[in-house]
């Protein structure tokens, strides 16, 4: 059982009650050892003891019910209202409501005493208001509120607590759907640009292009509504990115990519990480036929590594700059995983780690 579920079990309404009837059984005892009609007489019966327990508990259930319910009638009409001025009208209301409750006890044991056992010790205290009866059927009112009181304010507490979370997590998902939507006028730019010089070349490359990027682009689409998707999955959509860059590039750049253990593709990552990864080395370096661009993609059971040669442009190219700073982003909302970017001489690195399946739950 996860906390969640443990949660859920502690709210249940049925063992709200049966918490109730335990500490109310355990009070009655309590009241008993300092009523002495219940000591060291001959006629003090087990069924007497128990029959004034089960009383007890069935007035204490009604008065706590009834108390809860004021409390919440009281809040809603102070709603809005100074706090100083809701806390005294709440108190006030659940004191005054404290007395009528010991009155009630005073009463009922006194007819339950006089009635099933024909003794009258309660009803003599009762009639004259007496001290002890009636003050100490208040004191375990008071104990009774009061732990009302720890519950109800855990409650509100655990409420506050999961609505804080709430709104953290649609703040987070707002924000890694702005980041999603991202991809897409990135990618599309890009592709386009590829496109508009291909047109010139060849119409039957273009058409071959046209094709695979509606399947690209189909994959971007598709997974808009995913936060995370598989290894599998995303490779198969690179495999068709891959197409696409070597048909312009044609033997100035090679992939080298390893091929994964079937927990490995089962992991998960940010969909199109892959993707923009490669399209940043393609962009980014220096590369020609005689002197290619080599890119590999490794896999280890914690991380992706995609590493290229290190060629820096003279120039920088045109860029929209979500390349990087976006898979960052990305994975800072998700994980505290964080992504490990490597520059040396000759190797640019980077490693994703790979997300766990309980992450797609949860997120």
């Amino acid at each position: 059982m996860n906390r969640r579920q443990l949660e859920g079990f502690l709210q249940h309404p049925l063992l709200r009650y049966v918490a109730r009837i335990i500490i109310l059984y355990g009070f009655s005892v309590v009241f008993r050892s300092f009523d002495m009609s219940f000591k060291n007489t001959a006629d003090s019966s087990f069924f007497r003891e128990q029959s004034f327990s089960l009383m007890f508990v069935v007035l204490g259930l009604l008065i706590w019910g009834g108390g809860s319910r004021l409390a919440v009638f009281l809040q809603k009409k102070t709603a809005g209202k100074k706090r100083s001025y809701a806390v005294i009208v709440l108190c006030a209301g659940l004191v005054v409501f404290g007395l009528f409750a010991a009155f009630l006890f005073g009463l009922s044991y006194s007819f339950f005493d006089i009635c099933l056992f024909n003794r009258y010790e309660a009803w003599e205290s009762f009639s004259h208001l007496s001290y002890d009866l009636i003050f100490g059927a208040f004191i375990f009112y008071l104990l009774i509120l009061g732990f009302s009181g720890i519950l109800f304010y855990y409650k509100n507490w655990q409420e506050a607590r999961l609505n804080a979370e709430r709104l953290r997590r649609e703040n987070m998902q707002a924000r890694y759907d702005v980041l999603k939507s991202q991809i897409d006028p990135h990618f599309f730019f890009n592709s386009l640009s590829v496109l508009t010089s291909l047109v010139y070349k060849s119409a039957d490359l273009s058409a071959e292009y046209i094709t695979r990027l509606s399947k690209c682009y189909r994959y971007i689409l598709d997974q808009k509504a995913e936060n995370l998707v598989a290894l599998r999955t995303e490779l198969s959509f690179l495999e068709s990115y891959l197409f696409l860059i070597r048909i312009r590039h044609q033997n100035s750049i090679f992939f080298h990519i390893d091929q994964p253990t079937e927990k490995q593709e089962a992991s998960l990552l940010p969909p199109a990480a892959l993707q923009m990864l490669v399209e940043n080395a393609v962009k980014h370096n220096r590369f020609a036929v005689n002197d290619p661009l080599h890119v590999t993609i490794r896999f280890t059971d914690q991380h992706i590594i995609i590493s290229n040669d290190l060629r820096k442009r003279a120039e920088n190219p045109f860029s929209t700059g979500v390349g990087l700073p976006n898979i960052k982003k990305r994975y800072e909302l998700i994980t505290d995983s964080k992504v490990e970017i490597t520059e040396t001489d000759g190797l640019f690195t980077v490693k994703l780690p790979f997300l766990s399946e309980d992450l797609k739950e949860q997120f």
